[in-house]
């Protein structure tokens, strides 16, 4: 599976990249959304991993906002820091797929992309 993490904390991308080492999927990461939405990769990934907070002008439910306002259907997790119910409900809104709460351990990593595998 080809994912795309978009995370500028270097500590959570080491960890999806020991998971997805792991599981045999493909990672690339990208520390803003600027850079990700210029990337060709973001548009065929078939799993999309969003951090709300994000250097740049963009933040990550901008980001997913105009993924979806352009077509992109591949799943979407949020996966933040912030819990608020209006971070939630705007993820919602914007059509995103799940919403997780950092920390995220291991095992739940490993659910998500079982959960999201095409096969």
């Amino acid at each position: 599976m080809n994912i795309v993490y978009v995370e500028d904390d270097p500590a959570n991308i080491m960890l999806l990249e020991r998971v997805t080492h792991s599981t045999g999927d493909a990672l690339i990461t990208f520390a803003d959304a600027e850079t990700a939405l210029d990337s060709d990769t973001i548009w065929d990934a078939d799993l999309l991993l969003v951090d709300v907070h994000l250097p740049g002008e963009l933040n990550g439910l901008d980001m997913a906002d105009i993924l979806r306002r352009h077509g992109v259907d591949a799943p979407m997790v949020v996966i933040s820091a912030y819990d608020t119910p209006e971070y939630v409900a705007r993820s919602g809104q914007l059509g995103t797929d799940q919403y997780l709460v950092k920390p995220v351990s291991v095992p739940e990593l490993m659910d998500l992309l079982n959960n999201y595998r095409p096969y």
